[in-house]
């Protein structure tokens, strides 16, 4: 369902009421977090013809998540029940039981008091009539009532994941505009740091290698170092996930995917220096990347 903010999909609702002078109903539903919309629906026997139209509600009202739905039924006025003998096993076990009764010289204490203890003898059917209209409409105008408790729920449960998102971004921003800042100290530190282990490799093999050499060698290392494409890809990045947290469509997959690319990112960064400064600042910023991984993990 569409909303301005993104839900989670933690949720419950419930919802009672009286179908008709025949049935009182309660209906419990409650959600976790799933990969897609899965709904999970009890409903007694005679209510069965139900089940499609609660799972068309539940994918008009939910995109994703795994759904328990729960629907006791109570009778406010018993059924009438049909009442038949079984003839079958009758014909067979009547005459052995008088042939027995008789050779025991049991004779008239035999009655048929003794056949209703004969398993399966008696079977008594409640005669369920066919819902009425006015039954189902009140079923599923409460399936709706529990659905809109649990759609409420889950959209506060949304806000609160949307501001926790919201500040750890916040904290990823001054991370990034941190690091912008040291690029050049960690390119002047990486190109120290490779001309000297230039010098270093050529004097141990005795290769005498010219200053202008050494210069070419060691800028080519620092450009592939260069952290300044990732801290774009990552600022945009953060860009989209603000955009889709504001979206009106379900946006969890589509977070999950990017705070992945995030991860991508923040690693190809601390892989491709030795500095201190930058691989602090790496650390930091994928523990709060990660915490939003978490986050997404219950947005639908």
């Amino acid at each position: 369902m569409a909303n301005n903010v993104i839900n989670s999909m933690t949720g419950f609702g419930r919802a009672s009421g009286t179908l008709s002078t025949r049935y009182s109903v309660a209906v419990t539903a409650k959600s976790v977090n799933y990969r897609f919309l899965e709904a999970s629906i009890r409903l007694p026997e005679f209510f069965w013809e139900l089940e499609p139209a609660i799972r068309a509600i539940a994918s008009e009202t939910f995109s994703r998540g795994k759904l328990d739905i729960s629907i006791r039924v109570q009778r406010t006025v018993q059924p009438e029940y049909n009442v038949r003998i079984n003839a079958q096993i009758a014909n067979a076990i009547i005459p052995q039981l008088r042939s027995m009764a008789e050779e025991l010289g049991l004779g008239s204490s035999f009655s048929g008091g003794d056949l209703l203890r004969v398993p399966d003898l008696l079977e008594v059917e409640a005669v369920e009539s066919e819902l009425s209209e006015e039954e189902r409409e009140g079923m599923l105008r409460l399936v709706r009532n529990a659905f809109e408790q649990m759609l409420a729920m889950r959209i506060r449960e949304g806000q609160s994941l949307r501001n926790d998102i919201l500040a750890r971004l916040a904290t990823i921003r001054d991370l990034q505009k941190s690091l912008a800042e040291r690029r050049d100290d960690i390119r002047d530190e990486t190109l120290a740091n490779y001309k000297q282990r230039v010098q270093e490799i050529a004097s141990a093999a005795g290769v005498d290698i010219n200053e202008e050499r050494i210069a070419q060698e060691t800028v080519i290392m620092v450009e592939k170092g260069d952290i300044a494409e990732e801290l774009t890809r990552l600022a945009h990045h953060v860009e989209e996930i603000e955009k889709s947290i504001d979206g009106r469509d379900a946006a969890g997959k589509k977070l999950d995917f990017l705070s992945q690319e995030m991860l991508r990112e923040i690693n190809t960064m601390g892989s491709k220096s030795r500095s201190a400064a930058l691989r602090t600042l790496v650390v930091e910023l994928k523990t709060e990347v990660e915490r939003i991984r978490e986050q997404v993990q219950n947005v639908e």
